[in-house]
């Protein structure tokens, strides 16, 4: 996959359909590099829980004014164009795409792959996925001057992630194409033959384990 969208929301709730997204940003990654994205705050109608406010820094005053989601799908739906969608704990960012998606009256049968589900088969030493943890850990860099848990932060942080997964993959499956279906495929897998599983994809038939530790500062 040389091209995909890179993909966060920040929401009012867990519920899509009752919660709205207040926050999206997107970026569109091309060989490992991002080269476009899209950032907007938006305002759903009633007031933002304070544990949200806490969580994000998003206040009612941040998105009064602000258009609504109906009002933004549209041109996130024009920037995302016709690539799948990266995002850490996809399933989530997913109900809310199609939640709002079909709110605005928007196409809404998008490709999604899960780069934590990723990471949890390729990075196993890690002490927990959630994306602070990995950029840690893996020693990814952490865009200046932004706060985690906020959209843009969180798909910049993202985008890291996903290239050094693909590096991974791509260090252990040498030539082969990393298309949508084998990295879904790999996100399913259970985590316990995953090595035996990538062996296979290899047509090495051995029992080389993946290297998922921190790179080594000089």
């Amino acid at each position: 996959m040389r091209r995909v969208a890179v993909l966060d929301f920040e929401t009012t709730g867990l519920r899509a359909g009752p919660d709205r997204i207040i926050e999206v940003a997107a970026a569109i990654v091309s060989d490992g590099e991002v080269v476009a994205t899209f950032s907007e705050l938006m305002d759903p109608g009633f007031a933002i829980p304070r544990f949200i406010t806490d969580f994000t820094g998003i206040s009612d005053a941040m998105v009064r004014g602000k258009p609504s989601p109906e009002a933004v799908m549209p041109r996130l739906q024009a920037f995302l164009g016709d690539h799948a969608c990266v995002a850490h704990n996809a399933s989530f960012d997913q109900r809310f795409y199609v939640a709002e998606m079909t709110q605005a009256a928007q196409p809404n049968d998008r490709a999604f792959v899960c780069s934590m589900l990723l990471a949890r088969r390729l990075v196993r030493q890690a002490p927990n996925h959630q994306l602070g943890t990995l950029v840690r850990r893996l020693g990814l860099a952490i865009p200046p001057g932004m706060r985690a848990h906020r959209a843009l932060a969180d798909v910049l942080m993202t985008c890291e992630l996903w290239k050094h997964l693909l590096g991974l993959l791509r260090n252990r499956l040498t030539g082969r194409d990393l298309d949508l279906s084998l990295l879904q495929g790999i996100a399913k897998k259970p985590k316990a033959a995953i090595d035996a599983y990538l062996a296979i994809l290899a047509g090495d038939g051995g029992d080389r384990r993946l290297e998922d530790r921190a790179p080594q500062r000089a």
